[in-house]
C-alpha cells in the first residue's frame, strides 16, 4: 500500500476511534429516523393498531423509537402507558411530543425534536418508576408524578403509599393555592369541568382511558377463566374504580370490602365465592404461578385477628398489579411490595 494512503487511513481510522461514541449515536439516530419514516409512509401495522385501539397514527408513527428507549431505560412493559403518554401530552402533533423539555430544567417547548423530546420524556418517567418502586408506592402514582414531578412520589409516600384521585387533588391544591381553571375534557364531567391550576389532577384517568381493555387489565388470553370471561369480570370489577372502601360492603348500593368485592364481581360471571377472604381463600385452589383472574390473598392486615389470618384479597392482573378494594380506595395497587408485600399470603385459583 502507498505509504501516504496507509498514513490517512491510519488517521482517519485515528479519528473515527476517538469520536467512536458520537458515530454511534448519529448511526442509531439515522435508523431511528428511517423507521420512523418509514411507519408514517406505510401506517403502523394492524396488530400494532389492534394492540393499541385508542392511539392515534400520528403517536404509532413513533412507536419503534418509543419501543427502543423504554428497553434502554429498563421499562418496556410500560410502553402502552408512554404511548398513552404522548396522546395526552400532545397527541403527536408538536416537536416537543412528550412535553419533557421541564424534566431537562428548560422552559416548556424547549426540544425541538421529537426523539430527543421521548429521551428525555422516558428517562424522566423511568426515574419516577424506579423511585416509586424503591418506596413500595402503587402502579399509579409514578404516572401521575411524570406529570407533577417527583415530588408527588414524596406527598403519596406520606400519605398512605397508594395513588387515588384525592391525593393528586389535594396535591394540586396544594400547588396551586387552590386556584381553579374551567376543563371542559369530558373526564371531569363528574367533578363539574375544573381542574387546580397546577398540573392536571385528572392525568392518570385520562392515561387510564386509553390504554383500556387488554392493556390495561394484563394478558387476557393467559386467564385460567378464559379470555371472555375475565374481561367481562374486570368490566365489571373496573365500574367501581376509584370508589370509596366500606367495610362489609358486597353491592353497588353500599360499595364494597376487599372480600365483598371479589364475590361480587365473581358472581357477575357466575363463579361463586363465599363472602370472606379467610372463606375465598379455603374455596380457591393453592397455585404458585398465578395469572389474570386469579386470587391474591394476604394475612395479618386486621390487628384484631391472629398474624396468620387470611384478611385481604384482590384479583391478580399482573407480576406487579392486583386490583382491590382497600383502605385507599377500590383500584389497582400494587401487591409485590411495599405493605402488601410484607403481607403476601399466596394465590388462589377459582373454580366452579
Amino acid at each position: 500500500m502507498n505509504p501516504i494512503v496507509a498514513k490517512i487511513a491510519i488517521q482517519l481510522a485515528a479519528e473515527a476511534y476517538k469520536h467512536r461514541k458520537k458515530i454511534i449515536i448519529i448511526i442509531i439516530s439515522v435508523l431511528i429516523f428511517l423507521l420512523i419514516l418509514f411507519a408514517a409512509i406505510f401506517g403502523s401495522s394492524d396488530e400494532s393498531k389492534n394492540d393499541y385501539p385508542n392511539i392515534s397514527d400520528e403517536v404509532m408513527a413513533f412507536y419503534p423509537v418509543v419501543s427502543n428507549y423504554a428497553m434502554v431505560y429498563d421499562i418496556p412493559e410500560y410502553t402502552d402507558i408512554i404511548l398513552a403518554i404522548i396522546m395526552v401530552e400532545t397527541e403527536g402533533k408538536q416537536l416537543d411530543i412528550m412535553q419533557s423539555s421541564e424534566s431537562l430544567g428548560l422552559p416548556a417547548n424547549s426540544i425541538t425534536d421529537p426523539i430527543t423530546s421521548i429521551d428525555a420524556g422516558i428517562k424522566h418517567l423511568a426515574k419516577v418508576i424506579k423511585d416509586a418502586e424503591n418506596r413500595g408506592l402503587d402502579f399509579w402514582t409514578p404516572i401521575q408524578a411524570y406529570n407533577y414531578g417527583g415530588g408527588f412520589n414524596d406527598y403519596v409516600a406520606s400519605n398512605g403509599k397508594q395513588y387515588t384521585f384525592d391525593l393528586a387533588s389535594s396535591f394540586a391544591a396544594d400547588k396551586s393555592n387552590s386556584n381553579v381553571v374551567p376543563y371542559n375534557n369530558p373526564v371531569a364531567s363528574f367533578n363539574g369541568h375544573w381542574r387546580y391550576s397546577y398540573g392536571n389532577m385528572y392525568y392518570v384517568k385520562l392515561i387510564q382511558q386509553l390504554i383500556g381493555g387488554a392493556s390495561d387489565i394484563g394478558n387476557v388470553d393467559a386467564s385460567p377463566l378464559g379470555g371472555d370471561n375475565y374481561q367481562a369480570l374486570m368490566s365489571e370489577a373496573i365500574r367501581y374504580d376509584g370508589w370509596s372502601y366500606q367495610w362489609g360492603g358486597e353491592s353497588p348500593r353500599t360499595s364494597f370490602d376487599c372480600s365483598g368485592l371479589t364475590q361480587y364481581v365473581y358472581n357477575s360471571i357466575s363463579y361463586g365465592l363465599p363472602r370472606t377472604a379467610a372463606e375465598q381463600y379455603k374455596a380457591t385452589i393453592r397455585i404458585a404461578e398465578p395469572q389474570p383472574g386469579d386470587l391474591v390473598f394476604f394475612k395479618g392486615t386486621n390487628p384484631s385477628r391472629p398474624a396468620n389470618s387470611i384478611t385481604h384479597v384482590g384479583i391478580y392482573v399482573d407480576n406487579t398489579r392486583m386490583f382491590d378494594a382497600s383502605s385507599s380506595g377500590i383500584g389497582y395497587h400494587n401487591w409485590s411490595s411495599g405493605y402488601w408485600g410484607k403481607h403476601f399470603a399466596g394465590f388462589g385459583r377459582v373454580f366452579k
